[in-house]
């Protein structure tokens, strides 16, 4: 489900220059602890600042936000006057980590990493080892789906411009294919709802990752896009076909470039992406018979309609709750429905879920919304009153609160029951991604050894994703299965890389190789000396 902001938003009004945040912050972090008064929502901690070619201060805006308010060609409006984006304002690299363009000129550089979308599932690989591997965690070929190259938003500039062209209003009105994409990888809890009437599965997340994706400016014909064009040498975004060849220096002319850029500087099909780490509420609801012919309007509208509840009834801004659909791993249910918290880290509001209470709360709060016992009868569909808002305009045409509403008013006294898996080795099994893993699996058990804690867990770093672990025991003890592509040797110097910096944050790294698991297997045997 894209992303529903639109591609035009004004940026005027109620923002704070970038120096004006940072001095605030600062004069925060010098207060006892907890004494702070700079609530979370109000500055986040990661904003992405835009600067203008007239003006001495800057916006920032939440990642989440700018990831499309900020996106290459758009245009903003601030002080009366517009702006279009027009250059990249990547970070300068370390001292000592190289300088380009003349003695003492800090060198920038430019975060990109190939990232690879399955076409089965919608999970996200990013980065060079994930990539370039040949099957999704769902089970689904990988091999014929090529990797696009995508770098993390960066702060932005913008140019003041009195006109705009037909082709740039056009470009504006079609504005830009946005996607989002959850990555397990946090503490989950499956729960089992039932009530008198119908049932479905809740996994509770903590630390999950949303991962959201412009993939560039929507084209006329379909809904996708081809990505952005950018300037190596001096980070201009080129919009056109014109902008490309009217920029980039050749033996026959000289460009606009004020680096003398060529062709072979200019990025092609680049996608800018944001990631947050925060708690997540996974829905796997079963398709009601009524509305089979339906699934996608249904699926939409009821993920619509917890959305809103949720915002009522724990008196939260827009702003402060999204929701998306992926393709659900449940039979019978074609679509999962995804709710997270935009704040990083996570508030409480979904974890409290796993309460009967809460739920049954919230699940009230919905059927008010669509109207449940309004004595005119409420809208046909749907209204600004109950599911419309500008933040999900573009599935205007899909809300329908007659497909949601019977459903919810089927759900009677609501039971939460945590999820226990009676074979916890099938749970893990379920989880490897490749034979070689469920066959070093089967060899712990074959050994007496206790069964590992997780399976593809992410490791972080500061918050950043450092390594996803094959297995893992508490407290510490990760386990990597080297298998046939990690024969290559830019895998083994990523891999390398990664468990050196695993080690020094204290981890025991274990390696299982297929040519020698033995050996791999008493490793991990002598570790768990103190494991039970």
């Amino acid at each position: 489900m894209p992303d529903l902001h639109s591609s035009h938003i004004s940026a005027s009004g109620g923002l704070f220059s970038a120096a004006f945040i940072e001095a605030i912050r600062e004069a925060d972090a010098r207060l006892p602890g907890g004494e702070g008064f700079l609530p979370g929502y109000a500055f986040p901690p990661q904003a992405t600042a835009l600067a203008f070619d007239d003006q001495e201060d800057e916006l920032a805006r939440s990642p989440l936000i700018a990831l499309n308010e900020y996106a290459p060609g758009n245009f903003v409006y601030y002080r009366g006057a517009r702006y279009e984006i027009t250059h990249a304002r990547p970070r300068s690299r370390r001292a000592g980590e190289g300088v380009a363009g003349g003695v003492g000129r800090p060198e920038t550089e430019l975060d990109m990493e190939p990232m690879l979308i399955c076409p089965a599932c919608e999970r996200a690989y990013v980065g060079r080892d994930e990539a370039t591997r040949a099957r999704c965690v769902c089970g689904a070929d990988l091999s014929t789906v090529h990797p696009r190259q995508a770098m993390a938003l960066v702060d932005m500039y913008a140019q003041h411009r009195a006109r705009i062209t037909a082709d740039e209003e056009e470009r504006m009105r079609r504005g830009y294919v946005l996607t989002t994409h959850y990555r397990a990888g946090g503490k989950a809890q499956a729960y089992a709802v039932t009530s008198a009437g119908p049932a479905f599965r809740m996994t509770l997340e903590h630390d999950g990752e949303v991962l959201q994706v412009n993939q560039g400016a929507r084209e006329e014909a379909e809904d996708r896009a081809q990505g952005f064009t950018l300037c190596r040498k001096c980070h201009a975004w080129l919009t056109s076909e014109n902008a490309v060849s009217d920029h980039v220096y050749t033996t026959q002319k000289q460009g606009k470039c004020p680096r003398r850029g060529t062709a072979a500087d200019l990025v092609f099909g680049l996608w800018l992406t944001t990631a947050i780490r925060s708690d997540l509420a996974l829905l796997d609801v079963p398709l009601p018979e009524e509305a089979a012919d339906q699934s996608e309007a249904f699926y939409v509208t009821l993920a619509n309609t917890f959305l809103r509840a949720l915002l009522v009834a724990f008196n939260l801004d827009e702003q402060e709750l999204g929701s998306f659909l992926a393709p659900s791993p449940e039979e019978g249910v074609p679509f999962r429905v995804v709710l997270y918290e935009m704040a990083v880290g996570g508030s409480g509001v979904l974890a409290s879920l796993a309460e009967p209470e809460r739920l049954a709360a919230v699940v009230a709060r919905a059927r008010e919304l669509l109207h449940e016992g309004d004595p005119e009868g409420g809208c046909e569909k749907a209204c600004y009153a109950c599911l419309l808002s500008f933040f999900n305009q573009r599935h205007h045409d899909l809300l329908d609160r007659m497909l949601v509403l019977p459903w919810l008013q089927a759900l009677g006294d609501l039971d939460v029951t945590p999820i226990v898996s009676e074979d916890r080795f099938e749970a893990l099994s379920a989880r490897c991604e490749s034979q070689l893993e469920r066959q070093v699996l089967s060899a712990i058990r074959g050994r007496g050894l206790p069964l590992p804690t997780a399976a593809q867990q992410t490791i972080l770093d500061d918050d950043a994703p450092l390594a996803i672990a094959d297995f893992t025991y508490d407290p510490r003890i990760v386990i990597f299965v080297d298998g046939s592509p990690h024969h290559r040797d830019y895998v083994q110097t990523a891999d390398a890389r990664k468990r050196l910096r695993l080690r020094a944050l204290d981890y025991r790294v274990v390696v299982i190789t297929a040519e020698q698991p033995d050996a791999g297997l008493d490793e991990l045997a002598a570790c768990l000396g103190g494991v039970s």
